[in-house]
């Protein structure tokens, strides 16, 4: 692995690991609770699953290009960006208060989580593997926590001071067809 490819592989982590461990977390009630206190149910059932799953899939798909990561790593984001209009479309977004909607954003979250976990283990075996200088994997790690860091601390102000994203509360009618 060359360092270009090493430098791309840390970016990658660290911009998944915005969305997926740093901002998504802190929008999952803004864009679950429109479909219903039940797909927020199933929903945090779900989700749980997702890591096991993809690291069944690692195993079973053990070497995956460049070129791959990166093509996974943009189908995340653009399912991510889904995730973004939806809350930020809160307390009414799309199909809100159907179950088509419920099952629509469930499944793109755990499409999106599902990927994410995969692109975070691929990307730490082919480091650990193909990296052959000195502290890779703490790189890796690394980029993690930088990944929460940027991805918390803008959802915190976007959320708790400007009061961008509006939550729903239970038993209140918004969306009037």
């Amino acid at each position: 692995m060359s360092r270009r490819v090493f430098i791309l592989f840390l970016i990658l982590n660290t911009v998944n690991s915005t969305i997926s461990l740093g901002c998504l977390p802190s929008l999952s009630t803004y864009a679950l609770l429109p479909f219903g206190q039940k797909a927020f149910y199933y929903w945090s059932i779900l989700i749980p699953t997702a890591y096991p799953f993809s690291l069944l899939l690692s195993i079973c798909w053990r070497s995956v290009s460049t070129h791959l990561i990166v093509l996974q790593s943009i189908f995340n984001w653009l399912l991510a960006t889904f995730i973004f209009i939806i809350a930020g479309q809160s307390p009414c977004p799309w199909l809100a208060d159907t179950m088509q909607g419920a099952l629509m954003i469930i499944t793109v979250w755990f499409i999106m989580s599902l990927t994410s976990c995969f692109l975070r283990i691929t990307i730490g075996n082919r480091i650990k593997s193909e990296w052959t200088g000195d502290k890779g994997m703490f790189y890796y790690g690394g980029t993690v926590q930088l990944g929460l860091l940027l991805g918390t601390i803008p959802l915190y102000i976007l959320i708790n001071l400007f009061g961008i994203f509006i939550d729903r509360k239970p038993c209140q009618v918004y969306c009037v067809s």
